[in-house]
Protein backbone atom coordinates (compact mmCIF):
# COMPACT_ATOMS: atom_id res chain seq x y z
CA UNK A 1 0.00 0.00 0.00
CA UNK A 2 1.21 3.69 -0.66
CA UNK A 3 2.19 5.45 2.39
CA UNK A 4 0.38 8.39 2.57
CA UNK A 5 0.90 11.69 4.41
CA UNK A 6 -0.89 11.68 7.83
CA UNK A 7 -4.62 13.39 7.59
CA UNK A 8 -4.89 16.16 9.97
CA UNK A 9 -4.97 19.97 10.91
CA UNK A 10 -4.96 22.16 13.96
CA UNK A 11 -7.96 24.55 13.32
CA UNK A 12 -8.09 28.15 13.86
CA UNK A 13 -10.35 28.82 16.85
CA UNK A 14 -12.12 31.74 17.45
CA UNK A 15 -11.36 33.90 20.38
CA UNK A 16 -12.69 36.91 21.21
CA UNK A 17 -12.31 38.96 17.96
CA UNK A 18 -9.00 36.62 16.27
CA UNK A 19 -8.47 33.44 15.28
CA UNK A 20 -6.12 32.06 17.10
CA UNK A 21 -4.60 27.97 16.69
CA UNK A 22 -2.26 27.16 19.67
CA UNK A 23 1.18 25.79 18.27
CA UNK A 24 2.82 24.64 21.97
CA UNK A 25 1.93 21.14 23.41
CA UNK A 26 3.49 19.36 26.45
CA UNK A 27 2.72 18.29 29.78
CA UNK A 28 2.49 22.26 31.02
CA UNK A 29 -0.31 25.10 31.15
CA UNK A 30 -0.21 25.54 27.11
CA UNK A 31 -2.73 28.36 27.15
CA UNK A 32 -2.17 30.81 24.71
CA UNK A 33 -2.76 34.88 25.62
CA UNK A 34 -6.20 35.42 24.28
CA UNK A 35 -7.40 38.89 22.67
CA UNK A 36 -10.20 39.99 24.59
CA UNK A 37 -10.59 43.16 22.29
CA UNK A 38 -9.29 45.35 19.08
CA UNK A 39 -9.75 48.20 17.80
CA UNK A 40 -11.69 48.05 15.05
CA UNK A 41 -13.25 45.29 15.35
CA UNK A 42 -12.50 41.63 13.97
CA UNK A 43 -14.33 41.59 10.35
CA UNK A 44 -15.01 45.30 10.31
CA UNK A 45 -16.25 46.31 6.73
CA UNK A 46 -15.69 49.39 4.77
CA UNK A 47 -12.39 50.70 6.54
CA UNK A 48 -9.37 51.65 5.69
CA UNK A 49 -7.39 52.07 8.97
CA UNK A 50 -3.51 52.85 9.79
CA UNK A 51 -3.44 51.53 13.13
CA UNK A 52 -5.06 48.24 14.81
CA UNK A 53 -5.27 48.42 18.43
CA UNK A 54 -5.04 44.20 19.81
CA UNK A 55 -6.06 44.15 23.63
CA UNK A 56 -4.79 40.64 25.04
CA UNK A 57 -5.73 39.27 28.59
CA UNK A 58 -2.40 38.69 29.76
CA UNK A 59 1.39 40.50 30.34
CA UNK A 60 2.99 39.13 27.18
CA UNK A 61 5.88 39.83 25.15
CA UNK A 62 7.00 40.06 21.53
CA UNK A 63 9.19 37.57 19.52
CA UNK A 64 10.80 38.85 16.22
CA UNK A 65 7.82 41.00 14.62
CA UNK A 66 9.86 41.76 11.44
CA UNK A 67 8.94 38.36 10.73
CA UNK A 68 6.39 37.26 12.63
CA UNK A 69 3.72 40.22 12.05
CA UNK A 70 2.47 40.10 8.32
CA UNK A 71 -0.07 42.18 6.31
CA UNK A 72 -1.66 39.85 3.31
CA UNK A 73 -2.06 41.24 1.01
CA UNK A 74 1.20 43.07 1.81
CA UNK A 75 -0.17 46.39 0.65
CA UNK A 76 1.15 48.36 3.45
CA UNK A 77 4.29 47.92 5.09
CA UNK A 78 3.66 47.31 9.44
CA UNK A 79 5.32 48.52 12.65
CA UNK A 80 4.80 46.70 15.40
CA UNK A 81 4.77 48.61 19.32
CA UNK A 82 4.04 46.51 22.26
CA UNK A 83 2.77 48.23 25.52
CA UNK A 84 1.76 46.06 28.66
CA UNK A 85 -0.92 43.97 27.41
CA UNK A 86 -1.55 46.00 23.95
CA UNK A 87 0.03 45.45 20.93
CA UNK A 88 -0.39 48.58 18.26
CA UNK A 89 0.23 47.79 14.38
CA UNK A 90 0.67 50.91 12.26
CA UNK A 91 -0.18 50.34 8.07
CA UNK A 92 1.61 52.91 5.86
CA UNK A 93 0.65 52.92 2.85
CA UNK A 94 -2.22 52.89 0.34
CA UNK A 95 -4.74 49.67 0.85
CA UNK A 96 -6.42 48.87 -2.14
CA UNK A 97 -10.38 49.19 -2.38
CA UNK A 98 -12.68 46.45 -1.77
CA UNK A 99 -9.87 44.08 -0.71
CA UNK A 100 -10.29 41.84 2.12
CA UNK A 101 -6.62 41.80 4.24
CA UNK A 102 -5.63 39.15 7.32
CA UNK A 103 -3.27 40.83 9.98
CA UNK A 104 -1.22 37.39 10.78
CA UNK A 105 0.77 37.14 13.75
CA UNK A 106 2.61 33.74 13.39
CA UNK A 107 4.10 33.03 16.79
CA UNK A 108 5.24 36.45 17.59
CA UNK A 109 3.05 36.89 20.70
CA UNK A 110 3.46 35.16 23.92
CA UNK A 111 3.00 35.07 27.85
CA UNK A 112 5.79 36.13 29.69
CA UNK A 113 5.99 33.13 32.44
CA UNK A 114 5.29 30.25 29.84
CA UNK A 115 6.25 31.38 26.67
CA UNK A 116 3.60 30.31 25.37
CA UNK A 117 2.02 31.24 21.49
CA UNK A 118 -0.21 30.82 18.99
CA UNK A 119 -1.56 32.11 15.42
CA UNK A 120 -3.77 34.81 15.16
CA UNK A 121 -5.46 36.27 12.46
CA UNK A 122 -7.53 39.58 12.35
CA UNK A 123 -9.41 40.29 9.29
CA UNK A 124 -11.33 43.46 8.12
CA UNK A 125 -11.85 44.86 4.67
CA UNK A 126 -11.98 48.13 2.55
CA UNK A 127 -15.28 47.11 0.56
CA UNK A 128 -18.45 46.25 2.18
CA UNK A 129 -17.71 42.14 2.41
CA UNK A 130 -15.47 39.87 3.43
CA UNK A 131 -13.70 37.31 0.77
CA UNK A 132 -14.45 33.77 2.13
CA UNK A 133 -12.91 31.34 -0.76
CA UNK A 134 -10.40 29.24 1.34
CA UNK A 135 -7.77 26.54 1.04
CA UNK A 136 -6.20 23.57 2.74
CA UNK A 137 -2.74 21.98 1.72
CA UNK A 138 -1.12 18.84 2.57
CA UNK A 139 2.82 19.06 2.18
CA UNK A 140 5.00 16.41 1.66
CA UNK A 141 8.17 15.30 -0.15
CA UNK A 142 7.91 14.27 -3.31
CA UNK A 143 10.45 11.45 -2.91
CA UNK A 144 9.66 9.97 0.49
CA UNK A 145 6.23 11.14 0.89
CA UNK A 146 6.73 12.16 4.22
CA UNK A 147 4.75 15.11 5.67
CA UNK A 148 7.16 18.50 6.04
CA UNK A 149 6.79 20.82 8.43
CA UNK A 150 7.86 25.00 8.25
CA UNK A 151 7.08 24.82 4.51
CA UNK A 152 6.17 28.63 3.37
CA UNK A 153 3.25 28.36 0.64
CA UNK A 154 2.20 31.55 -1.08
CA UNK A 155 -0.62 32.68 -4.14
CA UNK A 156 1.09 34.66 -6.65
CA UNK A 157 -0.68 37.03 -8.93
CA UNK A 158 1.83 35.46 -12.01
CA UNK A 159 4.26 33.12 -12.58
CA UNK A 160 7.24 35.35 -12.59
CA UNK A 161 5.85 36.97 -9.23
CA UNK A 162 8.53 36.81 -6.46
CA UNK A 163 6.53 38.17 -3.66
CA UNK A 164 3.15 36.35 -2.81
CA UNK A 165 -0.15 38.06 -2.66
CA UNK A 166 -1.05 35.57 0.38
CA UNK A 167 1.25 33.21 2.64
CA UNK A 168 1.23 30.41 5.43
CA UNK A 169 3.53 27.78 6.51
CA UNK A 170 2.64 23.98 7.06
CA UNK A 171 2.23 22.47 10.57
CA UNK A 172 4.28 19.94 11.82
CA UNK A 173 1.79 16.97 10.78
CA UNK A 174 2.07 19.07 7.11
CA UNK A 175 -0.55 20.80 6.57
CA UNK A 176 -1.48 24.68 5.91
CA UNK A 177 -4.23 26.70 5.12
CA UNK A 178 -5.31 30.28 3.76
CA UNK A 179 -8.68 31.90 4.60
CA UNK A 180 -10.64 34.70 4.11
CA UNK A 181 -9.45 34.75 0.42
CA UNK A 182 -10.83 36.52 -3.35
CA UNK A 183 -12.25 33.96 -6.02
CA UNK A 184 -9.49 35.22 -7.93
CA UNK A 185 -6.82 32.76 -9.95
CA UNK A 186 -3.65 32.41 -8.49
CA UNK A 187 -0.43 30.73 -9.03
CA UNK A 188 0.52 28.29 -5.87
CA UNK A 189 4.03 28.10 -4.89
CA UNK A 190 5.44 26.11 -2.25
CA UNK A 191 8.94 26.74 -0.96
CA UNK A 192 11.28 25.55 2.18
CA UNK A 193 12.95 28.83 3.06
CA UNK A 194 16.39 27.51 4.39
CA UNK A 195 18.07 31.44 4.12
CA UNK A 196 14.60 32.71 5.40
CA UNK A 197 14.99 35.54 2.85
CA UNK A 198 11.31 35.19 1.90
CA UNK A 199 12.06 34.11 -1.71
CA UNK A 200 12.59 30.57 -3.53
CA UNK A 201 15.82 29.88 -4.61
CA UNK A 202 17.31 26.95 -6.60
CA UNK A 203 18.78 25.09 -4.02
CA UNK A 204 15.79 24.69 -1.87
CA UNK A 205 13.19 21.99 -2.09
CA UNK A 206 9.95 23.32 -3.90
CA UNK A 207 6.71 22.54 -5.92
CA UNK A 208 4.87 25.19 -8.15
CA UNK A 209 1.61 24.80 -10.27
CA UNK A 210 3.17 26.25 -13.34
CA UNK A 211 -0.66 26.56 -14.38
CA UNK A 212 -3.07 29.54 -12.19
CA UNK A 213 -5.92 28.45 -10.38
CA UNK A 214 -8.93 29.23 -7.85
CA UNK A 215 -9.25 28.29 -4.58
CA UNK A 216 -11.55 25.64 -4.24
CA UNK A 217 -12.18 25.53 -0.81
CA UNK A 218 -10.53 21.88 -0.96
CA UNK A 219 -7.26 19.89 0.03
CA UNK A 220 -4.32 20.71 -2.46
CA UNK A 221 -1.44 17.99 -2.09
CA UNK A 222 1.60 20.09 -2.33
CA UNK A 223 5.03 17.66 -2.82
CA UNK A 224 8.58 19.13 -3.08
CA UNK A 225 11.58 18.80 -3.99
CA UNK A 226 14.99 20.40 -4.83
CA UNK A 227 15.95 21.22 -8.50
CA UNK A 228 19.15 20.08 -9.55
CA UNK A 229 21.79 22.23 -10.30
CA UNK A 230 22.91 21.80 -14.68
CA UNK A 231 25.41 24.74 -14.42
CA UNK A 232 27.93 24.76 -11.99
CA UNK A 233 30.15 22.38 -9.90
CA UNK A 234 30.91 22.66 -6.07
CA UNK A 235 32.00 21.02 -2.69
CA UNK A 236 35.17 19.30 -4.20
CA UNK A 237 37.79 18.32 -1.76
CA UNK A 238 40.44 15.88 -1.50
CA UNK A 239 40.11 11.73 -0.56
CA UNK A 240 43.93 11.61 0.46
CA UNK A 241 46.36 10.24 -1.09
CA UNK A 242 45.38 10.08 -4.73
CA UNK A 243 41.62 11.22 -5.28
CA UNK A 244 39.46 14.50 -5.93
CA UNK A 245 35.49 14.13 -5.77
CA UNK A 246 33.05 16.87 -6.22
CA UNK A 247 29.79 17.50 -7.72
CA UNK A 248 29.15 17.88 -11.33
CA UNK A 249 26.43 17.48 -12.94
CA UNK A 250 25.89 14.91 -15.97
CA UNK A 251 25.10 17.57 -18.16
CA UNK A 252 28.53 18.71 -18.55
CA UNK A 253 30.62 16.17 -20.39
CA UNK A 254 33.62 14.72 -18.50
CA UNK A 255 35.63 15.88 -21.62
CA UNK A 256 35.33 19.78 -20.63
CA UNK A 257 36.85 19.23 -17.14
CA UNK A 258 40.33 20.02 -16.63
CA UNK A 259 42.97 20.28 -13.65
CA UNK A 260 45.30 23.39 -13.58
CA UNK A 261 44.38 23.40 -17.14
CA UNK A 262 45.14 19.34 -18.03
CA UNK A 263 42.81 16.30 -18.81
CA UNK A 264 43.01 13.64 -15.80
CA UNK A 265 41.39 10.38 -15.27
CA UNK A 266 37.93 10.41 -14.17
CA UNK A 267 34.98 8.81 -13.82
CA UNK A 268 31.57 9.21 -12.36
CA UNK A 269 30.52 8.35 -8.77
CA UNK A 270 26.97 8.92 -9.86
CA UNK A 271 24.40 10.72 -11.83
CA UNK A 272 26.36 14.65 -10.41
CA UNK A 273 29.13 13.38 -8.96
CA UNK A 274 32.66 12.28 -10.34
CA UNK A 275 36.13 11.19 -9.01
CA UNK A 276 39.26 12.78 -10.68
CA UNK A 277 42.69 10.99 -10.11
CA UNK A 278 45.15 13.01 -8.46
CA UNK A 279 48.22 10.61 -10.09
CA UNK A 280 49.81 13.49 -11.91
CA UNK A 281 49.61 16.19 -10.13
CA UNK A 282 51.76 17.61 -6.87
CA UNK A 283 50.57 18.98 -4.20
CA UNK A 284 49.55 22.46 -4.00
CA UNK A 285 46.82 24.99 -4.97
CA UNK A 286 43.95 22.38 -7.76
CA UNK A 287 41.81 24.42 -10.50
CA UNK A 288 39.31 22.24 -11.25
CA UNK A 289 37.37 24.31 -14.30
CA UNK A 290 34.68 23.90 -16.76
CA UNK A 291 34.21 26.16 -19.85
CA UNK A 292 31.31 28.35 -17.02
CA UNK A 293 32.57 27.72 -13.80
CA UNK A 294 35.81 26.58 -11.63
CA UNK A 295 36.37 25.79 -8.06
CA UNK A 296 39.96 25.63 -6.48
CA UNK A 297 40.78 23.11 -3.66
CA UNK A 298 44.31 23.01 -1.53
CA UNK A 299 46.34 19.43 -1.82
CA UNK A 300 48.81 18.80 0.87
CA UNK A 301 52.08 16.84 1.11
CA UNK A 302 50.50 15.42 4.51
CA UNK A 303 47.18 14.42 1.93
CA UNK A 304 49.34 13.10 -0.92
CA UNK A 305 51.71 10.92 1.87
CA UNK A 306 48.24 9.06 3.37
CA UNK A 307 48.59 5.17 2.86
CA UNK A 308 46.64 3.48 0.47
CA UNK A 309 43.74 2.09 1.48
CA UNK A 310 41.16 -0.77 0.95
CA UNK A 311 37.58 -1.25 2.33
CA UNK A 312 35.32 -4.58 1.40
CA UNK A 313 31.66 -3.23 0.63
CA UNK A 314 29.41 -5.30 3.44
CA UNK A 315 27.67 -7.46 3.33
CA UNK A 316 28.71 -9.76 0.24
CA UNK A 317 25.86 -11.23 -1.61
CA UNK A 318 27.08 -12.82 -4.77
CA UNK A 319 29.47 -14.88 -6.19
CA UNK A 320 32.02 -11.56 -5.97
CA UNK A 321 33.39 -8.88 -3.62
CA UNK A 322 33.76 -5.30 -4.14
CA UNK A 323 36.71 -3.15 -2.53
CA UNK A 324 37.02 0.63 -2.97
CA UNK A 325 40.30 2.50 -2.03
CA UNK A 326 41.09 6.25 -2.21
CA UNK A 327 43.25 6.25 -5.48
CA UNK A 328 42.82 4.73 -8.67
CA UNK A 329 44.11 1.32 -9.04
CA UNK A 330 46.65 -0.24 -11.77
CA UNK A 331 44.86 -2.90 -13.79
CA UNK A 332 47.38 -5.24 -13.31
CA UNK A 333 46.14 -7.38 -10.33
CA UNK A 334 48.76 -9.62 -8.70
CA UNK A 335 46.24 -12.60 -7.90
CA UNK A 336 48.43 -15.23 -6.38
CA UNK A 337 48.91 -12.84 -3.01
CA UNK A 338 45.64 -12.66 -1.82
CA UNK A 339 43.42 -15.21 -0.92
CA UNK A 340 40.35 -15.98 1.02
CA UNK A 341 40.51 -17.85 4.56
CA UNK A 342 37.49 -19.59 6.27
CA UNK A 343 37.16 -19.55 9.89
CA UNK A 344 38.73 -22.96 10.06
CA UNK A 345 41.46 -21.48 8.51
CA UNK A 346 41.22 -23.02 4.62
CA UNK A 347 42.16 -20.64 2.10
CA UNK A 348 39.76 -19.55 -1.02
CA UNK A 349 42.32 -18.93 -4.25
CA UNK A 350 41.16 -15.65 -5.95
CA UNK A 351 40.10 -17.11 -9.76
CA UNK A 352 39.80 -12.95 -11.45
CA UNK A 353 39.59 -9.40 -10.63
CA UNK A 354 38.64 -6.77 -12.51
CA UNK A 355 39.47 -2.81 -11.75
CA UNK A 356 37.39 0.13 -12.18
CA UNK A 357 39.21 3.40 -11.16
CA UNK A 358 39.74 2.87 -7.45
CA UNK A 359 37.04 -0.27 -7.47
CA UNK A 360 38.48 -3.85 -7.50
CA UNK A 361 35.72 -6.95 -8.18
CA UNK A 362 37.30 -10.03 -6.91
CA UNK A 363 35.76 -13.58 -8.31
CA UNK A 364 36.68 -16.40 -5.48
CA UNK A 365 36.66 -19.87 -7.08
CA UNK A 366 33.91 -20.79 -5.20
CA UNK A 367 31.10 -18.61 -3.65
CA UNK A 368 32.53 -18.93 0.01
CA UNK A 369 29.69 -18.00 3.11
CA UNK A 370 30.27 -16.92 6.80
CA UNK A 371 32.68 -14.81 8.35
CA UNK A 372 36.00 -14.51 6.07
CA UNK A 373 38.87 -12.69 6.01
CA UNK A 374 40.67 -11.39 2.87
CA UNK A 375 44.66 -11.48 2.90
CA UNK A 376 46.41 -9.46 1.00
CA UNK A 377 50.00 -9.68 0.71
CA UNK A 378 52.72 -7.38 -0.93
CA UNK A 379 52.67 -6.68 -3.93
CA UNK A 380 49.43 -7.57 -4.75
CA UNK A 381 47.42 -4.02 -5.47
CA UNK A 382 48.73 -0.91 -6.35
CA UNK A 383 48.05 2.42 -7.62
CA UNK A 384 47.92 4.03 -11.07
CA UNK A 385 51.38 5.98 -9.47
CA UNK A 386 53.19 2.76 -8.46
CA UNK A 387 52.27 3.44 -4.80
CA UNK A 388 50.90 -0.27 -3.48
CA UNK A 389 49.27 -1.79 -0.91
CA UNK A 390 50.64 -2.66 2.36
CA UNK A 391 50.17 -6.00 3.07
CA UNK A 392 46.35 -6.28 4.98
CA UNK A 393 44.03 -8.58 5.97
CA UNK A 394 39.96 -7.42 5.89
CA UNK A 395 37.09 -8.73 7.58
CA UNK A 396 34.05 -9.57 5.02
CA UNK A 397 31.07 -11.84 6.05
CA UNK A 398 29.55 -13.61 2.66
CA UNK A 399 26.01 -14.73 2.25
CA UNK A 400 25.45 -18.13 0.78
CA UNK A 401 22.77 -18.61 -1.95
CA UNK A 402 20.40 -20.21 0.84
CA UNK A 403 20.87 -17.40 3.09
CA UNK A 404 19.31 -15.41 0.71
CA UNK A 405 15.95 -14.70 -0.44
CA UNK A 406 14.12 -13.77 -3.75
CA UNK A 407 11.43 -11.23 -4.06
CA UNK A 408 8.47 -11.35 -7.74
CA UNK A 409 6.84 -8.27 -8.35
CA UNK A 410 3.71 -8.19 -10.30
CA UNK A 411 2.25 -5.66 -11.51
CA UNK A 412 -1.53 -5.03 -11.77
CA UNK A 413 -0.64 -2.09 -14.73
CA UNK A 414 1.69 -2.71 -16.95
CA UNK A 415 4.54 -1.02 -16.00
CA UNK A 416 6.34 0.58 -19.09
CA UNK A 417 7.86 3.28 -19.09
CA UNK A 418 8.62 3.27 -15.40
CA UNK A 419 11.12 2.66 -13.21
CA UNK A 420 11.24 0.44 -10.09
CA UNK A 421 13.72 0.81 -7.02
CA UNK A 422 14.12 -1.64 -4.53
CA UNK A 423 15.35 0.19 -0.74
CA UNK A 424 16.11 -1.27 2.72
CA UNK A 425 17.41 0.53 4.87
CA UNK A 426 16.72 3.69 3.09
CA UNK A 427 19.17 2.79 0.34
CA UNK A 428 18.66 1.27 -3.09
CA UNK A 429 19.64 -1.99 -3.18
CA UNK A 430 18.28 -3.42 -6.44
CA UNK A 431 16.26 -1.23 -9.46
CA UNK A 432 14.77 -1.98 -12.94
CA UNK A 433 13.28 0.23 -15.43
CA UNK A 434 10.34 -1.17 -18.25
CA UNK A 435 10.77 -0.60 -21.53
CA UNK A 436 7.07 -0.63 -23.93
CA UNK A 437 6.35 -4.30 -24.02
CA UNK A 438 7.33 -5.11 -20.81
CA UNK A 439 6.02 -8.18 -18.85
CA UNK A 440 3.29 -7.73 -15.46
CA UNK A 441 6.21 -9.55 -13.71
CA UNK A 442 9.58 -9.20 -12.68
CA UNK A 443 11.97 -10.83 -10.27
CA UNK A 444 14.79 -10.17 -7.70
CA UNK A 445 17.37 -12.66 -6.43
CA UNK A 446 19.96 -12.88 -4.26
CA UNK A 447 18.29 -10.55 -1.05
CA UNK A 448 19.95 -9.83 1.81
CA UNK A 449 16.66 -11.15 4.49
CA UNK A 450 14.74 -8.13 6.31
CA UNK A 451 12.24 -5.43 5.61
CA UNK A 452 11.96 -3.76 1.77
CA UNK A 453 10.35 -0.70 0.32
CA UNK A 454 9.33 -0.54 -3.46
CA UNK A 455 9.40 2.98 -4.84
CA UNK A 456 7.98 2.57 -8.27
CA UNK A 457 9.15 6.32 -10.45
CA UNK A 458 6.55 7.42 -13.69
CA UNK A 459 10.08 7.73 -15.85
CA UNK A 460 8.31 10.90 -17.65
CA UNK A 461 11.56 11.36 -19.96
CA UNK A 462 12.29 7.99 -20.26
CA UNK A 463 15.98 8.84 -18.54
CA UNK A 464 16.17 5.85 -16.04
CA UNK A 465 16.26 7.95 -12.84
CA UNK A 466 14.11 9.80 -11.05
CA UNK A 467 13.69 13.84 -11.57
CA UNK A 468 12.85 16.08 -9.23
CA UNK A 469 10.74 19.47 -10.13
CA UNK A 470 12.82 21.45 -13.26
CA UNK A 471 11.49 25.19 -13.04
CA UNK A 472 13.33 26.04 -15.99
CA UNK A 473 11.30 23.85 -18.36
CA UNK A 474 7.98 24.52 -16.09
CA UNK A 475 8.33 20.36 -14.91
CA UNK A 476 7.34 18.81 -11.93
CA UNK A 477 8.95 16.49 -10.04
CA UNK A 478 8.10 12.72 -12.00
CA UNK A 479 5.43 10.71 -9.67
CA UNK A 480 6.26 8.36 -6.96
CA UNK A 481 4.60 5.83 -5.45
CA UNK A 482 6.13 4.35 -2.65
CA UNK A 483 4.78 0.78 -1.21
CA UNK A 484 5.81 0.45 2.22
CA UNK A 485 4.07 -3.02 3.23
CA UNK A 486 6.13 -5.16 1.47
CA UNK A 487 6.04 -9.01 2.55
CA UNK A 488 9.16 -9.58 4.44
CA UNK A 489 12.35 -11.32 2.74
CA UNK A 490 13.20 -14.98 4.21
CA UNK A 491 16.32 -16.89 3.33
CA UNK A 492 16.30 -19.20 1.07
CA UNK A 493 12.17 -18.22 -0.02
CA UNK A 494 10.49 -16.81 -2.84
CA UNK A 495 8.26 -13.77 -1.38
CA UNK A 496 5.72 -12.25 -3.89
CA UNK A 497 3.59 -8.98 -3.87
CA UNK A 498 1.67 -7.15 -5.99
CA UNK A 499 2.04 -3.59 -6.81
CA UNK A 500 -1.40 -1.46 -8.52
Amino acid sequence: MVQRILLGISLLVLFGCAQVGTLTGGGRDVKAPEIISSTPTMGALNINPTLIRLEFDEYIELKNPIETFRLEPADAKITVVLTKKTVMVTLKGELNPNTTYSLYIDGGVKDISEGNDSVYQFVFSTGSTLDSAKQVYRIGNAYSKKSMTGVTVGLYASDTSAKPRYLTKSNEEGWASLEYLPVDSFYVKAFLDLNRNGLIDVNEPQDIRFKSGIPTNDSLALLLSTPRELNRMHSFKVLPPKMLTGHLPEEISLRDVRVNGQLAPMYRLGRDSIAISLGPFEPGALVVSIPLDSVSVLYTEKEKATPLKLQVSQPCVGPSIILTGNTFFDSLIELNSMYLMRADSSKVPIKSALVDCNRIQLVPQTWTAGKLKLVIGSNAIQGLNGNKVLPTTLDLVCFGEAELGSLMVTFKNNPSGKLLLLEKDGKTVASSYYLPGAKNQDSFDHLVPGEYQAVLIDDLNGNGVWDAIRPETKEAAEPVQRYTKIPKVRANWDVEVSLD
